[in-house]
């Protein structure tokens, strides 16, 4: 029977395990072990998993694919605490958000190093715990897979079944690269989601502002509620990157505010927003990456590309509409100066 071990059984980790269970692997044994036993046991009462291991150690012994789903942060003691209780040919994998430290550590921590595969499932919610654990949280997700450079061909199909049991898609990167893509697509829209709560939540006007919110307000913000012990570990492990695209994100919305501010170019502005509306509607509809774009139905989206899309229909005659009341507005505003100048 082959032993897996799950360190950390909050929401990934549960998920795993109830994902493997739900798939019908009956010759999976499955071993839990938490930081804090009363999550362990929690995820044990939701049929989870086998038995839940009071230690590290005591979960990996005998082992054949061990995953650590524990906080980032946590990564690093764990693999100190499980090192000399791995076997020979026991598989390593973790599930944590970036991957250049993780991958790191594997490689000054782990005896058998060349047994480590980082990986990164690309699923996940606000709520954490077992208790919001799904089987089916990683049913048509990406799955990242970032093998060491000394990673056995043995140890990367070993993750890659892991990631076929839980019905996931497999996407291979590197490191640097992941890290880099996960800032821009991960990390800082959470960053954005915790300033834009923070300024709004700071306002004196704050008790208004609170009733009036709805479902806008809470789809852009949804992201400061995750985990806080999680977030920050996240951030802390990969700065660089989160900055860099925290600049490019300021830098764009200080673009969008000139534009909203240039009464003579208003056409410009529509087009922007036209074109960001049309560019959405088809990643919505699965117009995504390279592969996938060039077999993509664009008939889902209704049309082949942009100008198109602008030539036609509703949007040029909604361009036309706001080139001419833009014109209206300017007209007013210089005969209203005009008149100031003359009084």
């Amino acid at each position: 029977m082959t032993r897996v071990a799950i360190l950390g059984t909050g929401l990934i980790g549960t998920s795993i395990a109830l994902a493997i269970r739900d798939r019908g692997k009956s010759d999976v044994e499955l071993v839990g072990q938490d930081k804090y036993l009363d999550v362990a046991r929690k995820a044990q009462q939701r049929g989870a998993f086998h038995r839940v291991a009071d230690t590290p150690r005591e979960a990996v012994q005998g082992a054949d694919l061990v995953i650590l789903a524990a906080p980032l942060l946590a990564i690093q003691k764990l693999m100190e605490e499980i090192g000399p209780a791995l076997g020979p040919d026991t598989i390593v994998t973790d599930t944590g958000s970036t991957k250049a430290e993780v991958l790191r550590w594997a490689a000054d921590l782990l005896p058998h190093s060349e047994n480590f595969v980082g990986s990164h499932p690309m699923a996940g919610k606000t709520d954490f715990g077992p208790e919001a654990a799904e089987a089916s949280l990683f049913d048509g997700a990406r799955w990242i897979v970032v093998p060491a450079v000394n990673s056995t061909e043995r140890a990367v199909d070993a993750i890659l079944n892991l990631v076929d049991t839980v019905r996931a898609k497999p996407m291979f990167m590197d490191a640097a690269e992941h890290d880099a893509y996960a800032a821009a697509i991960s990390h800082m829209p959470m960053m954005a989601a915790v300033a834009l709560f923070s300024m709004e939540r700071a306002s004196e006007a704050w008790p208004e502002l609170s009733v009036m919110a709805a479902g806008g307000f809470r789809d852009m913000t949804r992201l400061s509620g995750t985990d806080p012990a999680m977030a920050f570990d996240i951030t802390v492990t990969n700065r660089e990157n989160i900055a860099h695209w925290l600049e490019r994100f300021a830098s764009t919305l200080l673009d969008l505010r000139d534009r909203i501010n240039d009464v003579d170019n208003e056409g410009d502005l529509y087009k922007l927003l036209a074109a960001t509306e049309f560019e959405y509607t088809g990643f919505r509809n699965g117009i995504v990456g390279r592969e996938e774009k060039v077999g993509a139905d664009v008939r889902q989206v209704g049309v082949f590309s942009f100008s198109d899309f602008l030539a036609g229909g509703w949007v040029s005659e909604k361009l036309r509409e706001v080139m001419s009341d833009s014109e209206d507005r300017l007209k007013k505003l210089e005969q209203h100066d005009r008149t100031r100048r003359n009084v």
